[in-house]
């Protein structure tokens, strides 16, 4: 006899889930998974001494399993694989009778596997059901078995076309496993409860509509309606059952998934997301909560804007410390682990759906699209915050230093009095040459977030949010090309710095102009560039504003995290306006100063000293000196290379020094004279040799001709 006092674990819907979503039933590959319950209650048997016995003989010998014999979960698990294992050769047998090649007695068969499968569900009921193990089971585990066999029973009525039984089978399980679902002791149990209902849910909602019942509505009400008629008959003491499941649910401390996310609920259906799903809500609740401390602190001051002038310097450890960058670190770990997860259910429930437009793909398409979705935004929003913190971080280390600099080198200046003041202007551009290509490349992993978050599916649905992507697309867009302007105007007086000391005053003035037009020209164009991409984000968010924020009330605990550091308010529009038009005017200023103008009333002068200072004497309206001086211009203006190919083909080679090395000396030397006549030559001269060219070609002629006209010509 069994021990009657130890308790038996076995959790039905989590072992068939495991066994289905491990061995092929992904990718709806039954042949596998047959193959594995049958090697599994090989194991079984085996190892709990059921298997047959070896020898000469070979005899088969039934060695069924009893009540008053199980010892543990794995007497129940045989039967379970047993009746795994007979569904899962009807369902390979289904497959097939589509194909004209299939033989007729091949849907007969298929009846009788199922049939063969509903019977060892039955069997399995009956065991548990049992007095031996009725009190070693839990209310929870009863139920599974219970709900499991009215699914294997419906199953076999539906496919054999007798809907009534079918819908009064399909309807006391779903109610079973609605119940489970309720009064489940963790989220992953309910999950599992969801599975099923969403496998037995088109079954029903089928048998209904050829029973004439009205769909519309769902079939959650005509399966409470008919499990109300015919639960007592299917389910002997139901209502002591779902009391004692109840009792259950009360006792334990249940986790629960609920995300809403724009309005919406997002479902968790799957078991596989339960524990990612809980990671997810933890990492962003820590996100929140050290947004909250944060602002607390005031350390948020930075929204990706350069701080050149020691501005917003205080709490530069509270934009993006050690602390702060291990919470977004783990939080994008996280997230980065439930997006694989959640897209790999994806890829095999559409692969699922291809080989077989089975009811379980259908039903679990949309929850798992839009799990999908929330996780792929939430992962592109907190690395975009991450990079923003990251550049407002830098920003005001540069920031502070540059203030080091300037109050050392001040301090320097006021002991000595000889120290140079552009000393310190250099040791600043080169910290900032330093520091804005990298601020640069983190700009470029931020619009690349924002521009993947603008094509994801469930943001193109909603204006609000598109727009929202849209506006700071734009504005990172605009901050971007601040950056980068500011780095092409560090590069003249770096380079001029370096070369001057290595070539002559004349190379290096040349190659300076060169630098200046380049470099300003490029920032200049990026400025304004910068204040297109401002007034589109500024348009945009005018746009947002039309729109109203019905959905961010809606969302309830879902906060925007990249709002604190990239607001879309007129404030922060005008401040970046009024700083791109700055770093504009003094680019310019510089560009001006560099060439070699001097900028009217710069030194506190008006515009008349200016130009008192000019020397008339210098202004001369000869034509000859005018003609001269352009002359001396264009000679020693640089020459600009002119990329044609077959131009510099023909003028690159000498073509004399070629013919004569040809061994066309001659013939090509008298025609380049005839051809090109000296520039330095007189007329008359080019006349001269006109006719001694003329000659000698009429002295080659009869050369060139063959035998024959040379005899006739000689007469």
């Amino acid at each position: 006899m069994a021990d009657s006092s130890s308790q038996l674990n076995f959790p039905l819907l989590k072992l068939v889930s495991d066994a289905r979503s491990t061995y092929g039933l992904r990718h709806r590959d039954f042949d596998r998974y047959r193959s594995h319950c049958v090697a599994k209650v090989h194991h079984l048997r085996k190892s709990l001494g059921l298997g047959q016995t070896q020898g000469k003989s070979r005899k088969y010998q039934s060695k069924p399993v009893q009540a008053d014999k199980v010892t543990s979960d794995k007497h129940l698990q045989i039967v379970l694989f047993n009746a795994e294992r007979c569904w899962a050769h009807s369902q390979q047998l289904k497959s097939t009778l589509d194909d004209p090649a299939t033989p007729p007695a091949t849907k007969h068969l298929f009846a009788k596997r199922l049939t063969k499968a509903s019977s060892h569900a039955a069997e399995l009921l009956a065991l548990v059901q049992s007095p031996d193990l009725a009190s070693r089971l839990s209310a929870s585990h009863v139920a599974q078995v219970q709900a499991y066999a009215l699914v294997q029973r419906g199953t076999v009525a539906f496919e054999r076309n007798k809907h009534a039984d079918g819908l009064a089978a399909h309807s006391a399980a779903f109610e079973v496993l609605g119940r489970l679902a309720e009064t489940a002791p963790s989220a992953t149990d309910e999950a599992l409860a969801n599975e099923v209902m969403d496998e037995v849910e088109p079954m029903l909602r089928f048998c209904a509509y050829r029973l004439g019942l009205d769909t519309a509505s769902g079939v959650a009400s005509i399966a409470k309606d008919v499990a109300g008629r015919d639960m007592g008959a299917l389910v002997p003491e139901w209502d002591a059952l779902s009391a004692k499941l109840g009792d259950e649910g009360q006792q334990g401390e249940r986790e629960s998934v609920e995300i809403r996310w724009r309005g919406e609920v997002v479902p968790v259906r799957n078991a596989e997301l339960v524990g990612p799903a809980l990671k997810v809500q933890e990492a962003l609740a820590s996100l929140r909560e050290d947004e909250k401390r944060s602002g607390a602190k005031g350390g948020e001051g930075a929204q990706g804007k350069r701080k050149a002038d020691g501005q917003g310097q205080g709490g530069k450890k509270d934009i993006l410390g050690a602390r702060r960058m291990g919470t977004y670190d783990t939080a994008l770990l996280v997230l980065s682990d439930a997006e694989a997860v959640a897209r790999q259910l994806v890829e095999d429930n559409q692969i699922a759906a291809t080989k077989g437009n089975t009811a379980r793909s259908e039903a679990s398409a949309r929850p798992l699209s839009l799990f999908h979705s929330y996780i792929q935004y939430h992962l592109l929003t907190v690395r975009l915050k991450r990079d923003l913190l990251l550049i407002a971080s830098a920003a005001s280390k540069l920031a502070s230093r540059e203030a080091k600099i300037h109050a050392t080198e001040a301090a320097f200046v006021a002991q000595t009095g000889s120290r140079d003041p552009l000393v310190a202007e250099g040791k600043v551009r080169r910290l900032r040459a330093k520091a804005y290509p990298g601020l640069v490349k983190v700009f470029d992993t931020a619009l690349l977030s924002l521009e993947t978050l603008r094509d994801l599916e469930a943001v193109e649905r909603d204006d609000e949010l598109s727009t929202t992507v849209e506006a700071r697309i734009a504005l990172v867009r605009a901050q971007r090309c601040q950056y980068l302007a500011l780095s092409y105007a560090l590069v003249p007086s770096l380079s001029y710095s370096t070369s001057s000391s290595s070539s002559t005053a004349a190379a290096a003035s040349s190659q300076q102009q060169k630098r200046l037009t380049t470099s300003y020209g490029s920032a200049l164009s990026l400025l304004s560039r910068a204040k297109l991409y401002v007034r589109e984000a500024r348009h945009a968010a005018s746009a947002l504003e039309s729109l109203g924020n019905d959905g961010d009330d809606d969302a309830g605990d879902e906060a925007d995290l990249v709002a604190p550091v990239l607001a879309l308010d007129d404030g922060a529009f005008t401040a970046l306006e009024r700083a791109l038009e700055g770093d504009k005017r003094r680019l310019a200023r510089e560009w001006f100063d560099a060439a070699g103008g001097r900028v009217p009333g710069a030194d506190g002068g008006d515009g008349d000293e200016d130009e008192d200072e000019l020397d008339l004497g210098e202004l001369n309206l000869a034509e000859g000196d005018k003609a001269q001086q352009q002359q001396q211009q264009q000679a020693s203006r640089p020459k600009v290379p002119f990329y044609d190919v077959a131009f510099n083909y023909v003028t690159a080679f000498d073509m004399d020094a070629i013919a004569a090395r040809a061994g066309l000396a001659g013939a090509g030397a008298s025609e380049t004279a005839a051809a090109a006549p000296a520039q330095a030559a007189s007329a008359q001269q080019e006349s001269d040799d006109d006719e001694e060219g003329e000659v000698e070609q009429q002295q080659e002629k009869p050369a060139k001709r063959g035998w024959g006209f040379g005899l006739f010509g000689r007469g």
